[in-house]
């Protein structure tokens, strides 16, 4: 009876933790297609982020080592039903800003930004939505062969 019990369980656990990540495999599934034929997949980030302030400092953070002559391409992707689009910042290990997903004069927001990397080193990748809104998305970094 326990080993009934504890595989029951056990394909519980397994049926959850399934059942929530399709969205969002979805979205990386739909996502791999703006990153074009030449690209090999490197890392995904998954965000998903509430209500902030329109004003505020980017709220999702990573590192990403990048290597020098190399050209990558970052591509967001919103879920339905976000408030705000997805948008990148990327700032070298100065805190300078690098890359952009959006141009500040237009507020033009770009579904993918390429970057060709001219010194080898870790890079500060911070996301959020336009306006400060709430969200959830996806940015996979892809190399561009």
């Amino acid at each position: 009876m326990k080993k009934y019990l504890t595989g029951f369980l056990f394909l519980i656990a397994v049926f959850a933790v399934c059942s929530g990540q399709e969205e969002t495999d979805s979205l990386i599934s739909k996502c791999m297609l703006n990153t074009g034929p030449s690209s090999k997949y490197l890392k995904d980030f998954r965000i998903q982020l509430g209500e902030g302030s329109a004003h505020s400092e980017f709220r999702y953070k990573a590192n990403l080592s990048l290597w020098k002559n190399t050209k990558y391409r970052f591509s967001m992707c919103t879920a339905d039903g976000s408030t705000g689009q997805l948008i990148l910042n990327m700032m070298d290990d100065m805190n300078k800003p690098v890359l952009l997903s959006t141009d500040p004069k237009t507020r033009t927001v770009y579904s993918y930004v390429d970057f060709i990397c001219n010194k080898s080193g870790i890079y500060h990748i911070y996301y959020d939505f336009t306006d400060g809104h709430s969200g959830s998305g996806v940015s996979i970094v892809s190399l561009i062969q």
